[in-house]
């Protein structure tokens, strides 16, 4: 997706930007892992001058990016730069730094995590849950303008929490079970975007909660309790890419 709505030049090389990986980058920032499968908080610190950053996580890959300064000046993700997960980069719009500055980028890493822009694996082992997927259910979309304007999405997203019977989790020192479990993480989602949500603009904007966090039947395949949170959110060029 283009999260500012920019037109690119013909011959560049295109990063697209799935506006699940924004959801699920947003919310390994904001919620806790309580089995810390990535939460380990790695900083590396690169001099100025360049609009892409590689990083080179110290355990397995980058789950997440936490925070970028440059110059200790707090930059704004999606606005400042965005993020190429799969090469683990991080890219600036603009050549904002010199090369006399400092940019430092903060991220969480692990060898596994637990929330996933795709469903589970029926063959996952135990170890693997509990665990969050985020998908995108449905959508409409509209120009703002003439034919060459941007397409503005409404997009209907979903976030299904997952989470194995017998397997308690202890949070601020309370502990949390089965369904109870589920519950407890359905309603810190909701609670991440009513805090944070506007660490997704210009992405991704004008957050709509449908309805509260639904209760599913237990999944006798996966043999998990199950629970999901639907929301809608707003974007521009959702199909198009980011030139890199």
């Amino acid at each position: 997706m283009s999260p500012r709505g920019k037109k690119t030049p013909r011959g560049t090389k295109i990063v697209f930007i799935s506006p699940k990986n924004i959801i699920s980058d947003f919310l390994r920032h904001r919620l806790t892992d309580p089995r810390a499968r990535a939460e380990d908080s790695r900083t590396e610190e690169f001099n100025g001058g360049s609009t892409n950053f590689s990083l080179n996580p110290t355990i397995g890959s980058v789950s997440c990016i936490t925070s970028v300064t440059v110059d200790s000046v707090e930059q704004t993700k999606w606005k400042h730069y965005y993020i190429d997960p799969q090469n683990q980069d991080v890219i600036f719009y603009s050549n904002t730094a010199a090369g006399t500055d400092n940019v430092d980028i903060t991220y969480k890493q692990g060898t596994s995590n637990w929330i996933y822009p795709d469903k589970p694996k029926v063959s996952l082992s135990r170890i693997s849950f509990p665990r969050m997927n985020v998908l995108v259910i449905g959508g409409t979309g509209g120009r703002l303008g003439q034919f060459d304007s941007n397409v503005e999405s409404v997009l209907h997203f979903q976030v299904d929490v997952w989470s194995k019977e017998n397997q308690p989790q202890t949070i601020d020192s309370i502990i949390y079970e089965g369904d109870k479990l589920v519950e407890y993480f359905a309603y810190e989602v909701t609670k991440a975007f009513r805090a944070h949500v506007e660490e997704l603009h210009p992405a991704l904007y004008d957050y709509t909660l449908v309805g509260t966090p639904r209760d599913m039947p237990f999944n006798q395949e996966m043999q998990c309790f199950h629970k999901i949170i639907e929301f809608e959110l707003k974007g521009i060029d959702v199909s198009e890419g980011e030139s890199n």
